[in-house]
């Protein structure tokens, strides 16, 4: 068995938060594997909003200086993945079922995610993500159908 899986806090699913306050749920997403790969830090988690920065780019910056679309795209999924964990049932783990995006202006890193659910049923979540650079100017707008129980993940045992 690999050490990884002998310690028990790896094993812990750390795809689901502890409580159900909104520390709870700060705590958690600041503590995702991929927020952290995408340098993404949640300021505010609510179930009426979530707020994230991303301080500089996970990659080489487009000639320009621009966070690459690729890396915005990446980064406003993962944030409406965690907003639709945030407003679905406990336990469901939700896919995307569709994302679109449109890109206004160049993102100029820091950037801010900004993240709200717009309604949907018990597993159709449709959350936007608005993208603002350190001015405030909107540099792209996401869309997204999130499935919620439309993922499942295995606990290692």
């Amino acid at each position: 068995m690999s050490a990884d899986l002998e310690n028990p806090e790896l094993r812990e699913p750390w795809w689901l938060p502890a409580g159900d306050t909104d520390a709870d749920w700060l705590g958690w997403v600041n503590v995702l594997p991929f927020c952290r790969d995408l340098g993404l830090r949640c300021e505010e988690f609510t179930r009426e909003v979530a707020v994230f920065r991303m301080a500089r780019p996970a990659l080489t910056p487009n000639p320009n200086g621009a966070v690459n679309g690729g890396i915005v795209v990446a980064a406003a999924d993962q944030v409406m993945g965690a907003m639709a964990m945030r407003v679905s049932e406990p336990g469901q783990l939700p896919a995307t079922g569709s994302l679109h995006i449109q890109y206004h202006r160049p993102a100029l890193a820091p950037l801010l995610f900004r993240a709200t659910p717009l309604g949907g049923g018990r597993r159709m979540k449709f959350i936007e993500v608005v993208v603002e650079d350190a001015d405030g100017n909107r540099c792209a707008t996401s869309q997204g159908t999130m499935v919620a129980g439309g993922s499942s993940a295995v606990r290692l045992t």
